[in-house]
């Protein structure tokens, strides 16, 4: 019995749940310094580390992570862009975001002087992160739900959600593409730039807004052209348009939707990551930049 008594003495005792309470503070502080002022901490478990030639993956910390979360879904508010908001330039996405915290300074329920403004990131064409220093600003605008601003003689609508993760803004983007229809043709041949407009039209269906040719006036290119589609065109989807010419030309202009294959490493349609040629040259040690290859939609931002 004796024996039995010193090995239940010599047990280890139940763990401190404030221990945990205390861990959790002191992430979460480490996360508002991070988020809001910008410093990364240096001694945080970057997780687990596995090497794949030049590439390095890292699963986190489960419990870190969960922490993380939460923090993100206490401060941050995902701003939705939706219809015809979704084509605002990001400057004015970025000052539309402000104006909510300007309102909240004027209403009285911060001082000016001590108000300090949140982050902002743009995640996709109709989605903007916005970590609000303040709690109340986040809540409010959650609360709030949506809104309607009108610019000059426009209205725009808005959609205000807690923070949504990056797979919940894959889905967010999936729904999106299920409410609208762009082709993007790719590589426009200079013959055929000319009847591009009219013959997607004519081929495909009503086009809704075709966006700007360049994205620098200044230098002025010819590569990409995105079209919106009324979404009931979605149907008549074409893969090519070939232009004829008088003179015998046969002038190939390929076309692409959310549906063609794009490449995460490139960002040109047509193959997948696994098939991408120039992230395996730029892989390559010795690689030269400026390689030819087919034109990445990001060139000129699609």
């Amino acid at each position: 019995m004796e024996g039995e008594a010193h090995q239940r003495g010599a047990r280890s005792p139940p763990p401190d749940p404030g221990g945990d309470r205390d861990e959790d503070e002191r992430l979460r502080e480490l996360m508002r310094l991070c988020y809001e002022e910008g410093i990364m901490p240096h001694n945080i478990h970057p997780g687990e580390m596995s090497i794949e030639g030049r590439e390095v993956r890292f699963k986190v910390n489960e419990h870190i992570d969960r922490v993380k979360i939460a923090w993100l879904k206490e401060h941050t508010v995902t701003v939705i862009f939706r219809e015809r908001a979704r084509f605002l330039p990001k400057k004015v996405k970025d000052d539309i975001v402000r104006a909510y915290e300007d309102d909240k300074i004027q209403d009285g329920s911060f001082e000016a002087e001590n108000f300090r403004r949140g982050r902002v990131k743009v995640e996709s064409p109709n989605v903007v992160s916005y970590v609000a220093k303040s709690r109340a600003i986040a809540s409010w605008m959650v609360t709030k739900g949506h809104d309607e601003i009108t610019i000059g003689q426009d209205t725009y609508k808005l959609e205000f959600k807690p923070w949504l993760s990056k797979a919940q803004l894959r889905e967010q983007r999936r729904e999106e593409d299920d409410l609208t229809f762009w082709v993007v043709a790719v590589q426009v041949p200079l013959d055929s730039f000319f009847y591009l407009e009219a013959q997607v039209a004519r081929a495909i269906g009503p086009i809704v807004r075709t966006h700007p040719t360049e994205p620098d006036r200044l230098k002025p290119s010819l590569v990409n052209i995105k079209f919106d589609n009324d979404p009931t065109s979605r149907p008549n989807m074409k893969d090519k348009i070939w232009v004829i010419t008088p003179e015998g030309d046969e002038l190939e202009v390929k076309l692409a939707s959310s549906e063609t294959p794009r490449c995460r490493r490139c960002r040109a349609f047509f193959h997948t990551d696994n098939e991408c040629r120039r992230g395996a040259r730029q892989n390559q040690p010795n690689s030269q930049p400026g390689g030819g290859g087919q034109q990445s939609a990001s060139s000129q931002g699609y």
